[in-house]
């Protein structure tokens, strides 16, 4: 299994800010798992560069990392340079710019740098909370050749009926552009406990299913950030016939996620 979702971070070496707050701990390390190749994404860091700096060299020595999403600032002058210099990294195999609750959709020098990463044919992790879905989709319109992995299935609103009707319906209107796909991910942290998590998981995987298609969806754990007390990315396969597990738990990420230096 490729789990295409996994914070690591050890505070020693990079600082991020808001993991103490989050009541999160101060390192998180690959799992011990033999059956899984994971892929490493960033974790809001306060050095951006830093950070990619780091997952990169981990990646280099452990042979289980397929590859790792690293942020850059694709708003700021330097983005054009990052992009230069990530895209000629093996392990790099995409870049993730932390939108939710930020003000950055409408802003013409992100959707520079989208274009950038569009032609360095790399994929762009898409964070955002539900109700963002709509200007996610504006966004994204304007740059057509960009493919977009949605993270986390655009959180949707576990308590709230009508919202969750809503974050359907934009899923809807994402699923129609061919280029964006769907992370089946980071549902625990969007729940207040393991009984809500049991209680709503089931229509909200099936729904992004659905949406998407099993050619479109990827599995990732979202740990540790997301905590699941059953295996999460094994609770999202109960929810497909065997015969799709090869799908969503593989060919899916290798396709979005290739790890190559010649793009």
């Amino acid at each position: 299994m490729l789990d295409t979702h996994l914070h690591v971070w050890d505070t020693a070496a990079v600082r991020i800010p808001w993991l103490s707050g989050a009541g999160l701990p101060a390192t998180a390390t690959i799992p011990d798992r033999q059956d899984r190749r994971f892929v490493l994404v960033e974790a809001d860091a306060a050095d951006p560069a830093e950070e990619a700096e780091w997952l990169i060299a981990l990646a280099a020595v452990t042979p289980r990392v397929h590859g790792v999403v690293v942020s850059v600032p694709l708003e700021l002058p330097l983005a054009a340079a990052r992009l230069a210099a990530v895209a000629e990294v093996a392990p790099v195999v995409g870049v993730r710019r932390l939108l939710q609750d930020r003000d950055l959709f409408e802003s013409p020098t992100f959707v520079d740098g989208l274009r950038r990463l569009a032609a360095c044919g790399l994929p762009f992790d898409a964070c955002v909370r539900s109700h963002e879905l709509p200007r996610l989709l504006t966004l994204i319109e304007q740059v057509p050749d960009l493919t977009v992995v949605l993270d986390h299935m655009g959180k949707p609103a576990v308590r709230d009926a009508a919202a969750r009707d809503r974050w359907a319906r934009d899923l809807a209107r994402l699923a129609e552009r061919d280029a964006v796909y769907c992370k089946l991910s980071g549902l625990p942290a969007e729940c207040r406990d393991a009984d809500e998590l049991d209680h709503c998981a089931a229509d909200i995987l099936d729904t992004a299913i659905a949406t998407f298609g099993v050619e479109r969806c990827l599995i990732g754990s979202d740990s540790p950030v997301s905590q699941d007390p059953m295996d999460w990315c094994d609770r999202v396969l109960e929810r497909l016939p065997a015969a799709e597990h090869a799908a969503v738990a593989v060919a899916n990420a290798i396709h979005v996620y290739q790890r190559s230096n010649a793009r």
